[in-house]
C-alpha cells in the first residue's frame, strides 16, 4: 500500500529559528503587477504527484519548532545539457509554518513564510521577498528540517559544503552543497530523531519537461527521512498441507563473494546527500559511511495465526512463532550492494537457498521494499523468487500493510 509523506530537512551549522505569528513578517509593500513573488511549500516524499488536500504536511510530524532550512539557486548559463554557472537566491533562509498565514502576505500560500524570519533581527532583515526569474535557465532549490531529536547533538546534519558561503555570495567554481548526519535505525526513538532532507527541486520552467515544476507555481519541496524499509515473507502453493509453521533455520543475508568477508546490512552510520548546483546532475545523490549494522535478516514478515499453533519448530532454536509479526527493517540506503541469499529450511532440517540478484537490493531513502518467496512441492522443496514490491513509505500513517498476491 501507498502512503504519502512529506517531509522537510534541517542543516547543523545553523540556529534554531523562532517560529511565531508575532515574528515581523513581508515587510515589504504589494509588488507590482510584472513581478511574482516566490513562495515555498513543505511536503512529504511521494512517489504520486496528489493534491496538497490528500497529503500530511511536515508540520504535523514535526514535534518541535516547525520550521525548516532552505537553500535555493538559479543557473544563469548553460552549454546544453551542462549548466555552467549559478546564482545565490535564497541563502541558508530560515522557513516556518504559521497556522492561518496563508495569503497574509505575497510570499506565502500555505502557511509557509520565509519572509523577515529568523532568530536574530541580522537574519530577519536579510530574508526578504524574493521574486522569480523568468530568463533564468534552471532553478534548484532543497532543504532539512530537524526531526525529533533529542537524544545526540550528533544526529545534527552538518554542512560539508556550501558554495556560495553564508548567508550570501556568489561562486562559479564550486559545484555542489553536501549535508552529511550520523544516523540510527536501532530503535523508534533513534529513528524519529533523524533530520528529514528534502529531494532537489529542479526545473528549466518548460512546461513540456516539468509540468508540475512551474517558474511561478509555489516550490513544493519534498522531505524524507534517510532511510529504507525492508521485509521479506512466504507464501505457499496451494496443494501444500502445511503453511508457515512447518519453516525454520530463516536467514536473509548479503551473499558472501569469492574473497574477503560477507558484507553486514548497515543500520547506523553516517548517511550524506549531496545537492548538484551546477553541470549535469539534476537530481540528488546519496552515500553512506562508517555504517555498523547486522549480518542477517532472521525474522520473516508474516500475520499471527489465530489460534495460534503450539509447539512447531520454526527458527531452528525455539517451539513457537518467533515473536515479531509483521516485521520490518529499518536499514540506511544503499545502491551499490551485491546478491542476497535467502536460506530456509522446510518441515525437515534441510536447508535450502535461493539467491536475488544485486540489482533487486538497491535500497533508496524514503522507500520500503518487499522481497517473497514461494514455497513449492515438485518433487522437492524450491523457493521461487515471485516478485520485488517497492513502495513508498514515508507518509505511513498506520502500520497496516497490504501483502500482495502476485
Amino acid at each position: 500500500m501507498k502512503v504519502l509523506v512529506r517531509h522537510i530537512a534541517w542543516i547543523a551549522s545553523v540556529a534554531l529559528v523562532s517560529c511565531s505569528a508575532s515574528d515581523p513578517v513581508d515587510p515589504t509593500p504589494q509588488p507590482p503587477q510584472q513581478l511574482m513573488p516566490i513562495s515555498i511549500v513543505g511536503d512529504l516524499h511521494s512517489e504520486r504527484q496528489e493534491t496538497r488536500a490528500g497529503e500530511r504536511g511536515l508540520e504535523e510530524v514535526l514535534t518541535g519548532e516547525k520550521k525548516f532550512k532552505l537553500f535555493g539557486y538559479k543557473n544563469d548559463a548553460f552549454e546544453a545539457p551542462n549548466y555552467t554557472s549559478y546564482q545565490v537566491v535564497m541563502p541558508n533562509f530560515d522557513v516556518c509554518w504559521i497556522a492561518n498565514s496563508a495569503y497574509t502576505t505575497n510570499s506565502n500560500t500555505n502557511d509557509w513564510e520565509y519572509v523577515g524570519q529568523g532568530n536574530t533581527p541580522e537574519q530577519r532583515a536579510e530574508q526578504t521577498i524574493k521574486y522569480w526569474d523568468f530568463g533564468a535557465k534552471a532553478y534548484r532549490f532543497f532543504g532539512y528540517a530537524m526531526g525529533n531529536a533529542t537524544a545526540s547533538p550528533a544526529t545534527s546534519p552538518a554542512a560539508v559544503s556550501v558554495p556560495g558561503g553564508f548567508p550570501t555570495g556568489t561562486s562559479t567554481t564550486a559545484n555542489a552543497v553536501t549535508f552529511s548526519t550520523t544516523v540510527n535505525a536501532s530503535s523508534d526513538a533513534t529513528i524519529a530523531a533523524a533530520p528529514y532532507f528534502s529531494q532537489l527541486w529542479f526545473s528549466t520552467g518548460n512546461p513540456s519537461d516539468y509540468p508540475d515544476r512551474q517558474f511561478g507555481q509555489p516550490v513544493q519541496l519534498k522531505f524524507l527521512k534517510p532511510f529504507a524499509r525492508v521485509r521479506f515473507l512466504f507464501t505457499f502453493v496451494n496443494d501444500l498441507t502445511f503453511g508457515r509453521e512447518k519453516l525454520s533455520h530463516i536467514r536473509f543475508y548479503p551473499t558472501k563473494p569469492a574473497t574477503g568477508t560477507a558484507p553486514t546490512i548497515a543500520t547506523a552510520g553516517t548517511v550524506s546527500v549531496t545537492y548538484p548546483l551546477q553541470g549535469t546532475e539534476t537530481t540528488e545523490m546519496w552515500t553512506t559511511s562508517n555504517t555498523t549494522g547486522i549480518n542477517a535478516f532472521t525474522i520473516d514478515y508474516y500475520e499471527t495465526p489465530s489460534p495460534m499453533p503450539a509447539g512447531h519448530p520454526v527458527d531452528g532454536q525455539s517451539t513457537t512463532w518467533p515473536n515479531s509479526p509483521q516485521k520490518w527493517y529499518t536499514v540506511l540506503p544503499n545502491t551499490a550492494q551485491g546478491s542476497y541469499t535467502l536460506e530456509v529450511a522446510v518441515v525437515s532440517d534441510e536447508v535450502k537457498t535461493a539467491i536475488v540478484p544485486a540489482e533487486y537490493m538497491q535500497w533508496k531513502p524514503g522507500f520500503q521494499y518487499t522481497y517473497k518467496f514461494k514455497i513449492t512441492e515438485t518433487g522437492g522443496i524450491t523457493m521461487d523468487i515471485i516478485q520485488v514490491a517497492i513502495n513508498d513509505w514515508t507518509n505511513r500513517q498506520s502500520s497496516q500493510h497490504t501483502v500482495y498476491n502476485w
